[in-house]
Protein backbone atom coordinates (compact mmCIF):
# COMPACT_ATOMS: atom_id res chain seq x y z
CA UNK A 1 0.00 0.00 0.00
CA UNK A 2 1.89 3.06 -1.22
CA UNK A 3 2.64 6.44 0.33
CA UNK A 4 3.35 9.83 -1.10
CA UNK A 5 5.42 11.95 1.03
CA UNK A 6 4.09 15.34 1.95
CA UNK A 7 4.40 18.70 0.58
CA UNK A 8 3.65 20.29 3.94
CA UNK A 9 4.61 19.37 7.42
CA UNK A 10 2.54 16.48 9.27
CA UNK A 11 0.48 18.57 11.73
CA UNK A 12 -1.08 20.95 9.07
CA UNK A 13 -1.51 17.54 6.80
CA UNK A 14 -3.59 16.10 9.85
CA UNK A 15 -5.30 19.47 10.67
CA UNK A 16 -5.73 21.51 7.81
CA UNK A 17 -9.47 22.12 6.48
CA UNK A 18 -10.86 19.99 4.49
CA UNK A 19 -11.65 16.15 4.13
CA UNK A 20 -7.84 15.16 2.80
CA UNK A 21 -6.92 12.85 6.31
CA UNK A 22 -9.98 10.79 5.53
CA UNK A 23 -8.05 9.10 2.46
CA UNK A 24 -5.76 7.80 4.63
CA UNK A 25 -8.82 6.31 7.16
CA UNK A 26 -10.23 4.48 4.58
CA UNK A 27 -6.86 2.53 3.41
CA UNK A 28 -6.95 1.09 7.00
CA UNK A 29 -10.77 0.56 6.83
CA UNK A 30 -10.27 -1.26 3.25
CA UNK A 31 -7.10 -2.86 4.77
CA UNK A 32 -9.08 -4.39 7.65
CA UNK A 33 -10.98 -6.00 5.76
CA UNK A 34 -8.72 -7.66 3.64
CA UNK A 35 -7.49 -9.69 6.63
CA UNK A 36 -10.68 -10.08 7.97
CA UNK A 37 -11.21 -12.12 4.75
CA UNK A 38 -7.97 -13.82 5.29
CA UNK A 39 -7.98 -14.62 8.67
CA UNK A 40 -11.79 -16.24 8.10
CA UNK A 41 -9.73 -18.19 5.22
CA UNK A 42 -6.69 -19.32 7.11
CA UNK A 43 -9.37 -20.39 10.30
CA UNK A 44 -7.58 -17.86 12.68
CA UNK A 45 -11.22 -15.88 12.86
CA UNK A 46 -15.00 -16.95 13.06
CA UNK A 47 -15.51 -14.19 9.87
CA UNK A 48 -19.36 -14.34 8.87
CA UNK A 49 -19.86 -15.98 5.51
CA UNK A 50 -21.84 -13.08 4.96
CA UNK A 51 -19.13 -10.06 5.40
CA UNK A 52 -16.71 -12.19 3.16
CA UNK A 53 -19.35 -12.86 0.48
CA UNK A 54 -20.29 -9.24 0.53
CA UNK A 55 -16.89 -7.90 0.68
CA UNK A 56 -15.81 -11.00 -1.85
CA UNK A 57 -13.11 -12.29 -0.13
CA UNK A 58 -11.25 -8.04 -0.14
CA UNK A 59 -10.56 -7.75 -3.63
CA UNK A 60 -12.61 -4.69 -3.73
CA UNK A 61 -10.68 -3.25 -1.37
CA UNK A 62 -7.43 -3.97 -3.64
CA UNK A 63 -9.44 -2.02 -6.41
CA UNK A 64 -9.54 0.65 -4.21
CA UNK A 65 -6.24 1.31 -3.13
CA UNK A 66 -5.31 1.31 -6.70
CA UNK A 67 -7.62 3.76 -7.53
CA UNK A 68 -6.57 5.97 -4.65
CA UNK A 69 -2.93 4.96 -5.49
CA UNK A 70 -3.38 6.78 -8.63
CA UNK A 71 -5.11 9.73 -7.47
CA UNK A 72 -2.85 10.64 -4.66
CA UNK A 73 0.37 10.41 -6.90
CA UNK A 74 -1.24 12.38 -9.52
CA UNK A 75 -2.25 14.79 -6.79
CA UNK A 76 1.06 15.11 -5.45
CA UNK A 77 2.97 15.19 -8.73
CA UNK A 78 1.07 16.83 -10.98
CA UNK A 79 3.57 19.99 -10.40
CA UNK A 80 7.08 18.65 -10.21
CA UNK A 81 7.67 15.63 -12.55
CA UNK A 82 9.89 16.26 -15.51
CA UNK A 83 13.34 15.60 -15.22
CA UNK A 84 14.79 15.53 -11.88
CA UNK A 85 11.18 15.03 -10.10
CA UNK A 86 11.39 11.99 -12.56
CA UNK A 87 14.01 10.75 -10.69
CA UNK A 88 12.87 11.39 -7.25
CA UNK A 89 9.49 10.10 -8.09
CA UNK A 90 11.03 6.60 -8.44
CA UNK A 91 13.38 6.97 -5.60
CA UNK A 92 10.30 7.47 -3.10
CA UNK A 93 8.49 4.67 -4.93
CA UNK A 94 11.79 2.19 -4.10
CA UNK A 95 12.09 3.59 -0.95
CA UNK A 96 8.55 2.84 -0.04
CA UNK A 97 8.11 -0.56 -1.14
CA UNK A 98 10.50 -2.96 -0.83
CA UNK A 99 11.49 -2.39 2.65
CA UNK A 100 8.53 -3.58 3.91
CA UNK A 101 8.50 -6.33 1.28
CA UNK A 102 11.49 -7.63 1.98
CA UNK A 103 10.30 -7.50 6.05
CA UNK A 104 7.35 -9.44 5.43
CA UNK A 105 9.46 -12.23 3.68
CA UNK A 106 10.90 -13.06 7.53
CA UNK A 107 7.66 -14.34 8.36
CA UNK A 108 7.04 -15.94 5.42
CA UNK A 109 10.21 -17.82 5.51
CA UNK A 110 9.14 -19.20 9.24
CA UNK A 111 6.29 -20.78 7.70
CA UNK A 112 7.47 -22.51 4.51
CA UNK A 113 9.85 -23.61 6.55
CA UNK A 114 7.77 -25.49 8.63
CA UNK A 115 6.08 -26.63 5.42
CA UNK A 116 9.08 -28.17 4.37
CA UNK A 117 9.67 -29.63 7.67
CA UNK A 118 6.32 -31.32 7.92
CA UNK A 119 5.60 -32.17 4.58
CA UNK A 120 2.07 -30.99 5.42
CA UNK A 121 0.28 -32.06 1.37
CA UNK A 122 -2.83 -30.44 2.28
CA UNK A 123 -1.55 -26.96 3.58
CA UNK A 124 1.42 -26.69 0.86
CA UNK A 125 -1.47 -26.80 -2.02
CA UNK A 126 -4.08 -25.06 -0.17
CA UNK A 127 -1.45 -22.18 0.65
CA UNK A 128 1.57 -22.26 -1.74
CA UNK A 129 -0.48 -24.29 -4.51
CA UNK A 130 2.08 -26.89 -4.52
CA UNK A 131 1.72 -30.58 -4.73
CA UNK A 132 4.85 -31.05 -2.91
CA UNK A 133 7.80 -29.70 -1.45
CA UNK A 134 9.27 -28.57 -4.56
CA UNK A 135 12.72 -25.73 -3.59
CA UNK A 136 13.37 -24.71 -7.17
CA UNK A 137 9.74 -23.60 -7.10
CA UNK A 138 10.15 -22.18 -4.11
CA UNK A 139 13.19 -20.64 -5.07
CA UNK A 140 11.91 -19.17 -8.42
CA UNK A 141 8.90 -17.72 -6.31
CA UNK A 142 10.88 -15.98 -3.78
CA UNK A 143 12.78 -13.89 -6.41
CA UNK A 144 9.80 -13.10 -8.13
CA UNK A 145 8.42 -11.94 -4.67
CA UNK A 146 11.28 -9.88 -4.25
CA UNK A 147 11.62 -7.99 -8.02
CA UNK A 148 7.67 -8.07 -7.79
CA UNK A 149 6.64 -9.81 -10.66
CA UNK A 150 4.23 -12.64 -8.89
CA UNK A 151 1.06 -10.95 -10.29
CA UNK A 152 2.37 -11.21 -14.20
CA UNK A 153 2.69 -14.93 -13.91
CA UNK A 154 -0.54 -17.07 -13.94
CA UNK A 155 0.70 -19.79 -12.35
CA UNK A 156 0.05 -21.64 -8.20
CA UNK A 157 3.59 -22.38 -7.62
CA UNK A 158 5.03 -19.04 -8.80
CA UNK A 159 2.28 -16.67 -7.46
CA UNK A 160 0.83 -18.27 -4.41
CA UNK A 161 4.13 -19.54 -1.64
CA UNK A 162 5.58 -17.08 0.36
CA UNK A 163 3.22 -13.84 0.76
CA UNK A 164 -0.02 -14.29 -1.67
CA UNK A 165 -0.97 -10.62 -1.05
CA UNK A 166 2.39 -9.34 -2.66
CA UNK A 167 0.54 -9.91 -6.28
CA UNK A 168 -0.47 -6.31 -5.83
CA UNK A 169 2.70 -4.81 -5.16
CA UNK A 170 3.61 -6.11 -9.12
CA UNK A 171 0.76 -3.93 -9.53
CA UNK A 172 1.61 -1.07 -8.65
CA UNK A 173 5.43 -1.26 -9.48
CA UNK A 174 3.62 -1.60 -12.82
CA UNK A 175 1.64 1.86 -12.43
CA UNK A 176 4.43 3.45 -10.79
CA UNK A 177 6.61 2.52 -14.08
CA UNK A 178 3.98 4.23 -16.54
CA UNK A 179 2.29 6.79 -14.50
CA UNK A 180 5.09 9.89 -15.51
CA UNK A 181 3.71 9.15 -19.07
CA UNK A 182 0.28 8.68 -17.76
CA UNK A 183 0.39 12.09 -15.60
CA UNK A 184 1.46 14.19 -18.97
CA UNK A 185 -1.11 12.18 -20.88
CA UNK A 186 -4.23 13.24 -18.70
CA UNK A 187 -2.68 16.47 -18.20
CA UNK A 188 -3.03 17.33 -21.87
CA UNK A 189 -6.97 16.14 -21.65
CA UNK A 190 -9.76 17.96 -21.09
CA UNK A 191 -12.65 17.09 -17.89
CA UNK A 192 -15.30 15.61 -20.74
CA UNK A 193 -12.28 13.91 -22.72
CA UNK A 194 -10.95 11.87 -19.22
CA UNK A 195 -14.46 11.32 -18.35
CA UNK A 196 -14.97 9.31 -22.15
CA UNK A 197 -11.33 7.61 -21.89
CA UNK A 198 -12.40 6.59 -18.32
CA UNK A 199 -15.56 4.95 -19.39
CA UNK A 200 -14.18 3.38 -22.62
CA UNK A 201 -11.39 1.88 -20.52
CA UNK A 202 -13.99 0.60 -18.14
CA UNK A 203 -15.73 -1.33 -21.04
CA UNK A 204 -12.65 -2.49 -21.98
CA UNK A 205 -11.58 -3.97 -19.02
CA UNK A 206 -15.03 -6.09 -18.74
CA UNK A 207 -14.54 -7.23 -22.21
CA UNK A 208 -10.95 -8.21 -20.86
CA UNK A 209 -12.06 -9.95 -18.02
CA UNK A 210 -15.11 -11.76 -20.39
CA UNK A 211 -12.70 -12.63 -22.84
CA UNK A 212 -10.05 -14.88 -20.42
CA UNK A 213 -12.98 -16.07 -18.36
CA UNK A 214 -14.26 -17.62 -22.08
CA UNK A 215 -10.68 -18.02 -23.31
CA UNK A 216 -8.56 -19.85 -20.53
CA UNK A 217 -9.19 -22.55 -17.98
CA UNK A 218 -10.57 -21.81 -14.82
CA UNK A 219 -6.87 -22.66 -13.05
CA UNK A 220 -5.51 -19.92 -15.67
CA UNK A 221 -8.62 -16.94 -15.95
CA UNK A 222 -8.83 -17.07 -12.13
CA UNK A 223 -5.31 -14.95 -12.05
CA UNK A 224 -5.35 -12.77 -15.08
CA UNK A 225 -9.08 -11.47 -13.94
CA UNK A 226 -8.19 -11.14 -10.36
CA UNK A 227 -4.53 -10.22 -9.87
CA UNK A 228 -3.00 -9.79 -13.74
CA UNK A 229 -1.94 -5.97 -13.67
CA UNK A 230 -3.27 -5.21 -16.87
CA UNK A 231 -6.61 -6.00 -15.93
CA UNK A 232 -6.32 -3.30 -13.11
CA UNK A 233 -4.71 -0.52 -14.59
CA UNK A 234 -8.08 1.21 -15.11
CA UNK A 235 -8.68 1.24 -11.67
CA UNK A 236 -5.10 3.40 -11.63
CA UNK A 237 -6.19 5.49 -14.29
CA UNK A 238 -9.41 6.53 -12.71
CA UNK A 239 -7.54 7.72 -10.00
CA UNK A 240 -5.45 10.12 -12.00
CA UNK A 241 -8.35 11.08 -13.74
CA UNK A 242 -10.24 12.04 -10.82
CA UNK A 243 -6.77 14.39 -9.57
CA UNK A 244 -7.24 15.88 -12.52
CA UNK A 245 -10.98 16.64 -12.06
CA UNK A 246 -10.44 17.60 -8.40
CA UNK A 247 -8.08 20.43 -9.46
CA UNK A 248 -10.53 21.74 -12.51
CA UNK A 249 -13.56 22.23 -10.27
CA UNK A 250 -14.99 25.18 -9.67
CA UNK A 251 -13.03 26.81 -7.27
CA UNK A 252 -15.89 28.39 -4.63
CA UNK A 253 -15.48 26.03 -1.25
CA UNK A 254 -19.36 25.83 -0.79
CA UNK A 255 -19.89 24.57 -4.53
CA UNK A 256 -16.81 21.77 -3.66
CA UNK A 257 -18.34 20.75 -0.81
CA UNK A 258 -22.05 20.73 -2.15
CA UNK A 259 -20.30 18.35 -4.72
CA UNK A 260 -17.85 16.36 -2.66
CA UNK A 261 -21.51 15.47 -0.45
CA UNK A 262 -23.19 14.65 -3.55
CA UNK A 263 -20.46 12.36 -4.56
CA UNK A 264 -19.71 10.47 -1.40
CA UNK A 265 -23.56 9.93 -0.86
CA UNK A 266 -23.69 8.26 -4.05
CA UNK A 267 -20.74 5.95 -4.32
CA UNK A 268 -21.68 4.84 -0.25
CA UNK A 269 -25.20 4.10 -1.59
CA UNK A 270 -23.79 2.05 -4.73
CA UNK A 271 -20.62 0.46 -2.59
CA UNK A 272 -24.05 -0.56 -0.09
CA UNK A 273 -25.94 -2.12 -2.95
CA UNK A 274 -23.58 -3.49 -4.54
CA UNK A 275 -22.47 -5.46 -1.59
CA UNK A 276 -25.90 -6.74 -0.89
CA UNK A 277 -26.10 -8.45 -4.35
CA UNK A 278 -22.97 -9.62 -3.74
CA UNK A 279 -24.61 -11.86 -1.24
CA UNK A 280 -26.70 -13.78 -4.07
CA UNK A 281 -25.10 -16.59 -6.23
CA UNK A 282 -22.00 -15.03 -8.04
CA UNK A 283 -22.99 -12.80 -10.74
CA UNK A 284 -21.11 -12.36 -14.44
CA UNK A 285 -18.81 -9.85 -13.24
CA UNK A 286 -16.68 -9.85 -10.75
CA UNK A 287 -17.39 -7.55 -7.39
CA UNK A 288 -14.28 -5.62 -8.01
CA UNK A 289 -15.01 -4.51 -11.34
CA UNK A 290 -18.59 -3.33 -10.52
CA UNK A 291 -17.02 -0.90 -7.49
CA UNK A 292 -14.33 0.33 -9.07
CA UNK A 293 -16.39 3.54 -10.33
CA UNK A 294 -17.87 4.17 -6.96
CA UNK A 295 -14.74 4.41 -5.71
CA UNK A 296 -13.74 7.07 -8.11
CA UNK A 297 -16.54 8.80 -7.04
CA UNK A 298 -15.46 8.54 -3.26
CA UNK A 299 -12.17 9.54 -3.11
CA UNK A 300 -12.96 12.82 -5.09
CA UNK A 301 -15.81 13.32 -2.91
CA UNK A 302 -14.24 12.48 0.11
CA UNK A 303 -11.15 15.16 -1.66
CA UNK A 304 -13.75 17.96 -2.64
CA UNK A 305 -15.00 18.17 1.14
CA UNK A 306 -14.36 21.35 2.13
CA UNK A 307 -14.89 20.15 5.99
CA UNK A 308 -15.24 16.94 7.98
CA UNK A 309 -18.88 15.23 7.69
CA UNK A 310 -17.92 11.58 7.84
CA UNK A 311 -15.98 12.70 11.82
CA UNK A 312 -15.00 9.53 12.28
CA UNK A 313 -11.87 9.69 9.51
CA UNK A 314 -10.54 12.56 11.02
CA UNK A 315 -9.73 10.80 14.10
CA UNK A 316 -6.09 11.15 14.62
CA UNK A 317 -5.71 7.54 15.36
CA UNK A 318 -7.58 6.17 12.62
CA UNK A 319 -5.32 8.80 10.30
CA UNK A 320 -2.19 6.62 11.89
CA UNK A 321 -3.83 3.51 11.29
CA UNK A 322 -4.53 4.41 7.88
CA UNK A 323 -0.79 5.15 7.95
CA UNK A 324 0.52 1.72 8.98
CA UNK A 325 -1.75 -0.38 6.85
CA UNK A 326 0.78 -1.12 3.89
CA UNK A 327 2.44 -3.02 6.65
CA UNK A 328 -0.70 -4.30 8.32
CA UNK A 329 -1.57 -5.50 4.32
CA UNK A 330 1.78 -6.79 3.69
CA UNK A 331 2.50 -8.78 7.04
CA UNK A 332 -1.11 -10.39 8.26
CA UNK A 333 -1.04 -13.52 6.20
CA UNK A 334 2.43 -14.84 7.09
CA UNK A 335 1.74 -13.82 10.59
CA UNK A 336 -1.65 -15.24 10.91
CA UNK A 337 -0.11 -18.62 9.47
CA UNK A 338 2.45 -18.53 12.13
CA UNK A 339 -0.23 -17.75 14.89
CA UNK A 340 -2.29 -20.89 12.57
CA UNK A 341 0.46 -22.96 13.03
CA UNK A 342 1.36 -22.38 16.41
CA UNK A 343 -1.95 -23.88 17.20
CA UNK A 344 -3.78 -20.51 18.56
CA UNK A 345 -7.47 -21.20 19.57
CA UNK A 346 -9.84 -19.67 16.96
CA UNK A 347 -12.33 -18.05 19.82
CA UNK A 348 -9.41 -15.97 20.67
CA UNK A 349 -8.37 -15.12 16.72
CA UNK A 350 -9.31 -11.26 17.50
CA UNK A 351 -5.92 -10.96 20.19
CA UNK A 352 -3.71 -12.18 16.67
CA UNK A 353 -6.13 -9.33 14.83
CA UNK A 354 -5.08 -6.74 17.63
CA UNK A 355 -1.33 -7.39 17.81
CA UNK A 356 -1.09 -7.56 13.98
CA UNK A 357 -2.34 -4.26 13.71
CA UNK A 358 -0.45 -2.78 16.46
CA UNK A 359 2.95 -4.34 14.88
CA UNK A 360 2.25 -2.60 11.97
CA UNK A 361 2.20 0.80 13.60
CA UNK A 362 5.03 -0.23 15.50
CA UNK A 363 6.69 -1.38 11.78
CA UNK A 364 5.69 1.55 10.54
CA UNK A 365 7.21 4.39 12.82
CA UNK A 366 10.68 2.04 13.89
CA UNK A 367 11.37 0.62 10.74
CA UNK A 368 9.06 1.50 7.81
CA UNK A 369 9.32 5.54 8.03
CA UNK A 370 13.13 5.77 8.37
CA UNK A 371 14.05 2.87 5.85
CA UNK A 372 12.12 5.06 3.39
CA UNK A 373 13.96 8.02 4.66
CA UNK A 374 17.49 6.38 4.35
CA UNK A 375 16.78 5.10 0.66
CA UNK A 376 15.20 8.82 -0.62
CA UNK A 377 18.29 10.51 0.74
CA UNK A 378 20.54 7.91 -0.69
CA UNK A 379 18.80 7.39 -4.13
CA UNK A 380 17.81 11.17 -4.99
CA UNK A 381 20.45 13.08 -1.89
CA UNK A 382 19.71 16.40 -3.96
CA UNK A 383 16.01 16.46 -5.00
CA UNK A 384 13.18 18.17 -3.22
CA UNK A 385 10.17 17.12 -2.37
CA UNK A 386 7.04 16.70 -4.48
CA UNK A 387 4.94 19.63 -4.81
CA UNK A 388 1.15 20.12 -4.32
CA UNK A 389 -1.40 20.11 -1.49
CA UNK A 390 -0.87 18.95 1.88
CA UNK A 391 -1.92 15.12 1.83
CA UNK A 392 -1.38 12.76 4.91
CA UNK A 393 2.18 10.82 4.05
CA UNK A 394 0.34 7.31 3.34
CA UNK A 395 -2.78 8.65 1.49
CA UNK A 396 -2.64 5.76 -0.61
CA UNK A 397 -0.51 2.21 -0.94
CA UNK A 398 2.55 1.13 -1.70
Amino acid sequence: MPAIEPAAPRARALTSAGNLPALASIRFLAALTVVLCHFGQIGLLAVPAWFVAAADGGRPAVSLFFVLSGFVLAYNYRDSLGGRGTRAFYAARVARIWPVLLLSLLPALAVTAWLLRSGDAVLLREWYGLARPDLPMLAASLLCQVLALTAWLPFAGLNQPWNGPAWSISCEAFFYAVFPALLAWAAARDSRALLRWCALLWLLQGAWIALVEAAMPPSRSGFLVAQFPLTHLFEFVLGVCAAQWHARMPRAADTRHRLGILLVAAALALVAVLAVTALSPPGRWPAFYLRAPAFGALILGLALLQRPVLGLLHRRWLVRLGEASFSLYLLHVPLGRLAWLAGWPRAYGWLVLAAVVALSVLVFLWYEEPMRRWLRRRLAPVLSEPAGGALPASAVRG
